[in-house]
This record gives C-alpha cells, structure tokens and sequence, in this order.
C-alpha cells in the first residue's frame, strides 16, 4: 500500500519550501488556503558593503488569478526567512498554485507550481485539514519530527487509520508507516506520529498523508514540506570533520584521545566521555550543554559562513562556540580612513573582544590576543579541567 502511496505527490520541490494549510468549504462558506514559503539563505545571493550581506527579493503566489506579493531585504542573521500569505473564497475543489522567488540581485526566477485541494466539511463527504509539523520549515537532520492531522469523515464512515510518508526530491520514500489516534470528537478525528530524522541527507522533503476507510480505499489526503539541513556529526563518524567541530572548546589530550582512535567503535566512545564530562545535569535524559552547542553551531553556520569559508573556524566562529553570544555587540561598519570593526563584550567574565574586517568581504579577525578568550572561556567551563 505505501509504495503505491508515493504516487499521491503533486509535485517536485526544487529551491525555496512550499507548504500550505487549508480551511475546508462549508454550508455558506468558501475554504481558504494559508500557504507558507520557507526561504533560505541558499535560495539567495547576497550582496557584502562593508562587510554586511544583504540579499533583495520579490515573492509572488497566485491562485486562480488572485495574486499575493511578499518581499524586502534580508541580512544574514535573518534566514530563514517565512512568508505567509492567505488566499480567500475559494471553492471546492483543486487549485494550481503557482510560487515565483525572483533574486533581486542576480535576476533569477524560481518557480514552483503545487496543487491545493479544497475539501468539502460536511457530513457527507470526506475532508481534511492541513498537516501542522513541528518543528516546520529549516528543521536541522537531527531529533524528531511530529505531524498533526485532522480528518473530517462522513457520518457513520469506519476508518480502518491513517498512514505518512517522508519522500525526497526522487519521490524515494525514506520515512514511512502508520498514523496513532490521537482525539476523536463531534466530526473530527485526529491523527499524529513522531519519526526520527537522523540518517536522512539535506534537502527539500515532501511529507504526504492519507486516511483509508473500512475497506482500504484512499479517502483523504494532505501534504507538507520541510528542509533539512544537514546534522552536525559531533560523535566521531568522520573524525575529521567532528575535530574541527569541536576543536574551539576541546583540550589538547582531547582531541588526541579523538585522533588516536581506532574504528568507530572507540570513537564514539571517545566523543561520548567527551559530551557527558561537559553534562551539567547527568541525572536527566537531556545533555543541556550538548543541546547548545548544537545551537552555537546553527548559528554560526548562518551567519559567519563567508563562500568557501565555513563560519566555524573564522575567529569570529570560534570565539562564539567558545563564549556564547556577546552581552553587547558594536558594529561600527564605515569607518573613514579605516577597517570596518565589531566590538564584542561579555559581562561574566569580564572581556571585551575587537574584530577587524581588513579584506571588506565579511570576514572579521580577532585584533587582540587569544590568550583573553581562551582565560574567559577557563572561567566560564567549570569542566576546562582535563
């Protein structure tokens, strides 16, 4: 069944997510249609004056002639970016939607064109509301995904239960299986499931479902999508990659201990001493320091990424996953006869930390000494003791 189920997809994502919500049509109602675009800094190409990447763009969503436009300027700190435009009066039935993301810099269009299915909430005829997914849009390949889904069946109808599948781009199914109960109400049933990411590749995915009633047969559907980005190895499956993830807040006889390991048996237990040594609360499930790194790492990708140069080993980067986000932060982009710089404080410790921009592409170098970072990054880690 869930091979067959593959075919249900409408269409192929390519750049920027898609995804939308529906309002079924009643007695004396039209349905409407929320649908949500996701853009990423990859969609766009920014522009870098005096350091500072600015991208430009103009979205346009059209649905049986009806036009919603959305665009502006994003800096680089503001990705993803999430608009949201609500289509009105729509009659039962399947709509095209066209989604149109023009660069403003580069000229260059991307389109992507859906279809949206406006149900019929009655007691004769089967409906459903949009999948609500959490979390929705960029969702980094690691940790779990859960999808809500509410079903309107007919009076009387038996369900037999609900089914999902995760595709990618190839319409591969990588996720799939069965829905659980979750409410049953006056004309309404509930459904929802919690699958796991891990082990799946960046990209864009589609995520479909499907209600079969007593007899098998496919009676409802609705669809999704969410972006993945790639999760952070930090547990030693490529160690080269896991060093320089973790070099600014490792010790010298920890990245040996990673280095000397044999197989990725002794790795992962290298990297699991590594994690549970920095544990502020080993008594809970949850690595609380571990959960902020990842964090830092999110952040430091998006924002300190210059081309080719990856944002973890910029000194801006290291500093950061080092130290957390500044207390205080100067930006101080034209400077007449001079560098563009930032100035960087922290209150506890106490350090104040200068970056200079000497290229004008972005790129911001510590001007000062490490030997101020790495003592208030000593103070701060109670753990910096191996």
């Amino acid at each position: 069944m869930m091979t067959a189920f593959a075919s249900l997809v409408l269409a192929v994502l390519t750049g920027f997510g898609v995804s939308w919500t529906t309002v079924p049509s009643g007695p004396g109602r039209s349905g409407s249609a929320l649908v949500t675009v996701v853009i990423d800094r990859e969609d766009l190409v920014s522009v870098y004056t005096s350091g500072a990447g600015v991208a430009r763009y103009e979205l346009t969503v059209g649905i049986g002639g009806e036009f919603a436009r959305a665009g502006g300027r994003v800096d680089e700190n503001g990705f993803p970016v999430v608009e949201e435009l609500l289509f009105e009066n729509l009659s039962t039935g399947s709509h095209r939607v066209e989604a149109a993301l023009l660069d403003l810099e580069t000229g260059e269009r991307v389109v992507q064109r859906v279809e949206v299915v406006i149900d019929s909430a009655s007691t004769e005829t089967w409906s459903s509301a949009g999948l609500r997914l959490s979390p929705s849009g960029t969702v980094r390949a690691s940790g779990n995904l859960t999808i809500l889904w509410d079903v309107y069946p007919p009076v009387g109808s038996m369900l037999s239960g609900a089914a999902y599948a995760v595709l990618d781009q190839n319409l591969n199914v990588m996720r799939e299986g069965w829905m659980e109960l979750s409410r049953e109400g006056e004309g309404v049933v509930g459904y929802s499931v919690t699958l796991p990411l891990g082990g799946l590749e960046r990209g864009l995915y589609r995520v479909n479902t499907a209600v079969m009633d007593d007899g098998s047969s496919v009676m409802a559907t609705s669809s999704s999508s969410i972006r993945l980005l790639s999760s952070w190895d930090l547990w030693g499956d490529d160690p080269r990659e896991t060093l320089t993830l973790i070099r600014p807040v490792a010790t010298a006889r920890e990245l040996s201990d990673l280095q000397n390991a044999t197989g990725p048996g002794q790795r992962q237990a290298v990297m699991s001493e590594f994690w549970l040594r920095r544990d502020p609360n080993p008594a809970t499930r949850e690595n609380e320091y571990l959960n902020v790194y990842r964090q830092r790492l999110d952040y430091i990708e998006r924002t300190f990424t210059r081309g080719s140069t990856r944002g973890i080993i910029t000194d801006m980067g290291t500093v950061f996953a080092k130290l957390g986000e500044p207390d205080m932060v100067e930006d101080h982009p034209f400077q007449t006869g001079g560098y563009p710089y930032q100035i960087w404080t922290y209150f506890s410790p106490s350090v104040t930390l200068v970056f200079v921009d000497r290229t004008g592409f972005g790129n911001y170098e510590l001007d000062g000494d490490w030997r101020d970072v790495n003592r208030a990054f000593g103070q701060r880690e109670a753990w910096h003791v191996y």
